[in-house]
Order: structure tokens, then C-alpha cells, then sequence
């Protein structure tokens, strides 16, 4: 069978399309595609290499030569993956946007996570593509986009919407928070060079900012710990 807007549209329904808006993070190719963005960043910005032998993932070398093709499987990943995010999120805010049953406080939280996902992954997508073309929840998916508007005005509405509105810690571990919202909010305005704005949303999730127990957020002791997974 299946289940049709009523049901998805409930507090269960959209809070499971939230789930899969998540997942998508982990990426559909692993490290070609997922949100570490090893590949794509540690490994493009100098800090790591592929590693194995040339006939191991020979496409990736093509990229990390920066002499990619235009039938790279491994950028068509992160390209594909990274819009799989935007069209999981988009389907989380049209569903919530047609719910009749969802209380005030419930909506404007999943809603920050939605559009703090879909920042994400627009940032992802203006980091290795630069302006590609921009939908919303709005979209008729029907309609041809163009690719011809800068993405930092709507990757900045999503974070600071997330900012602005998210509560300050999760009963879910993993879930965005305020502080998560905050933080890349700040890294879109230095993108830009906004540095002032920047700053004064980082000084506030240095000094406010805390984890699910209340402490502060802070400094590994040791600066080789920022590179181990959790």
C-alpha cells in the first residue's frame, strides 16, 4: 500500500521525512558524496591523499589532479547526492506547510531543521559547483530552473532561519540545534567575507553555546582528536 499527504503529513509522518532528510548525509558513495566531505575537501584542500594504487577509484585521481571529466562518476555523487538532500528537505517543508495537526512550536522546529539541511547541502552544492540552479518547497518540479542567481542569499535565509529559531539543545542526539545553525551560519557569511557579522554570531555560540549536559562548548585538548569521527 501507500500513504498519502493526511498520513505524511502528520507529526509522525513529517518527523520520519525530517529522519530521511538526515540520512542523506551519510551519502549514497561514501566518502565521494556523504557531509565529512573528505574527499571533496581534505583531500582537494592538501591535507590527505587517496592513497592505494592509480587502478583503485582511478576516477578520483582525474579530480584530485584537477583535470576531471565532464563523465567523472564520483562528481556526478556528490552533484546527485547533494540535490538528493535539497529534494529530501523541500518534501519536509511542503508536507509541513500542508499539515492541519502539527502544534506551533513542533512546526517552527522542524521547520529549522529542514531549512538548516537544505543550507547544508546548498552549501555543498555553491562550495564545488558554484551557482547551480535553486528550488524550494514551492517548486511544481515541473518548471525548467536556471542556474543564473547566487546561492549565499538563500544558503544564509536557511541557517539563520535555523539560528534564529531551533531551541538551543535536542532531546535527539544528532538533531541541528541553534548552536549547529549558528555555527554554519557564521561559516556562510565568511565565505563571503562578511567577517563583522561573522563574528558576532560566533562570539554568541562561544559564549552561550552548550552541550545536551550544559557544559560549554570547547577546544579538543588534543588538536589531533578534531580529525577522529565520533
Amino acid at each position: 500500500g501507500s500513504l498519502g499527504n493526511a498520513e505524511l503529513s502528520s507529526l509522525a509522518g513529517v518527523e520520519g521525512s525530517l529522519i530521511g532528510s538526515y540520512s542523506i548525509l551519510l551519502g549514497r558513495a561514501g566518502f565521494f558524496s556523504d557531509a565529512t566531505n573528505w574527499f571533496f575537501g581534505s583531500v582537494l584542500g592538501g591535507e590527505a591523499n587517496k592513497g592505494t594504487n592509480e587502478g583503485d577509484q582511478s576516477q578520483v585521481n582525474e579530480i584530485q589532479g584537477y583535470s576531471a571529466q565532464t563523465n567523472n562518476a564520483s562528481i556526478f555523487d556528490k552533484y546527485s547526492n547533494s540535490f538528493e538532500g535539497v529534494a529530501r528537505a523541500n518534501g519536509t517543508l511542503r508536507l509541513l506547510r500542508e499539515s492541519t495537526t502539527i502544534s506551533a512550536d513542533d512546526a517552527t522546529r522542524l521547520e529549522g531543521e529542514a531549512r538548516f539541511l537544505r543550507g547544508h547541502y546548498y552549501f555543498d552544492l555553491k562550495k564545488n559547483f558554484d551557482d547551480v540552479p535553486y528550488v524550494d518547497e514551492t517548486w511544481n518540479e515541473v518548471d525548467e530552473v536556471g542556474n543564473g542567481q547566487s546561492l549565499w542569499p538563500f544558503i544564509e535565509a536557511d541557517l539563520k532561519f535555523g539560528y534564529d529559531n531551533l531551541p538551543e539543545t535536542q532531546n535527539d542526539a544528532g538533531r541541528a540545534n541553534k548552536w549547529a545553525a549558528g555555527a554554519y551560519y557564521a561559516k556562510a557569511l565568511l565565505f563571503q567575507g562578511k567577517y563583522s557579522d561573522a563574528l558576532t554570531v560566533l562570539n554568541d555560540v562561544i559564549a552561550n553555546g552548550q552541550t545536551t549536559n550544559g557544559q560549554p562548548y570547547g577546544l579538543n585538548a588534543n588538536y589531533a582528536d578534531a580529525f577522529f569521527a565520533p
